[in-house]
């Protein structure tokens, strides 16, 4: 996946119910983008290799407590 390609699907995700893309959804994916490098940099920093990373288990803990909010 390209860099491009990596902005467009978290633009579409930050977007979401939406189809059209706003200039607010724009800088929200970049701010994201942005903290997910800072975070491989840290990891990276502290000897973890990011390709060994599995975000699963958060992604689902946190859908799941907003399922639950619900």
């Amino acid at each position: 996946m390209t860099y491009d390609e990596l902005y467009e699907h978290v633009l579409q995700y930050v977007a979401m119910p939406h189809t059209t893309i706003t200039e607010h959804d724009k800088r929200r994916a970049c701010l994201i983008l942005g903290a997910f490098m800072e975070f491989i940099m840290d990891c990276t920093d502290a000897g973890i290799d990011p390709r060994t990373l599995d975000l699963t288990g958060i992604m689902n803990e946190k859908l799941d407590e907003i399922e639950a909010q619900q």
